[in-house]
């Protein structure tokens, strides 16, 4: 018999390939794998029980699935549609509160109540602490202009971003081991271009 993880794989791979927006250019596919892959070495590390990893990451699997139906406050949304799933695979109705309550810990701002909320708290943010921050955010960008409307300009981008990370922080050792350092040098870059940014004033129009 194939595993529930396998399935819930299988089946929210699947559901992305065929229902998601092209608008939805951060929040797709690759992100929810970099979510798993992330949850599973902090799980790994924390030396969880196979049965907490497992819950683990069916949360990770499914923990923005409902932004496809409603894109803001998705997390009952994504919940459901993980509870529905694993209800028709008869998997243990404890298990289930348990991935649902570590769905519903990702909706910001976080406050996970404990380990397994923690490490899915970080692997869903995992991002702002790695390199390509400054391009992940771009995505992020567009796809809230697509999809919400909102137009930033550049420097209320920057100040968002600062602001991002200035508010959001991680919870694990591992995950403050393995991303801080480079959450830390993001805000600094983001924080010296709206120095820049500042004290170097728009070019001005020549006048006809």
């Amino acid at each position: 018999m194939e595993s529930i993880l396998n399935l819930a794989a299988d089946y929210v791979t699947n559901f992305y390939k065929f229902n998601l927006p092209q608008e939805m250019t951060y929040h797709n596919l690759t992100h929810i794998k970099e979510a798993v892959k992330t949850a599973e070495e902090i799980g790994k590390n924390s030396k969880l029980k196979p049965i907490e990893i497992e819950m683990l990451l069916l949360a990770a699997w499914f923990h923005d699935i409902g932004m496809i139906y409603q894109y803001t406050e998705h997390e009952e949304k994504s919940a459901e549609l993980c509870r529905l799933f694993l209800t028709t695979h008869d998997y243990s109705r404890n298990n289930i509160k348990t991935v649902v309550k570590i769905i519903l810990s990702t909706r910001l701002p976080q406050k996970p109540k404990n380990l397994l909320e923690k490490i899915m708290c970080d692997a869903d943010l995992s991002y702002i602490g790695k390199k390509r921050f400054v391009f992940r955010s771009k995505l992020l960008r567009e796809e809230w202009k697509n999809i919400l409307g909102k137009n930033f300009s550049d420097y209320e981008w920057l100040k968002a971003n600062i602001n991002f990370l200035l508010a959001n922080k991680f919870h694990t050792k591992l995950a403050k081991s393995l991303f801080d350092k480079q959450r830390k040098e993001n805000l600094a870059k983001f924080q010296n271009k709206i120095l820049n940014y500042k004290i170097t004033p728009p070019p001005k129009h020549k006048s006809s």
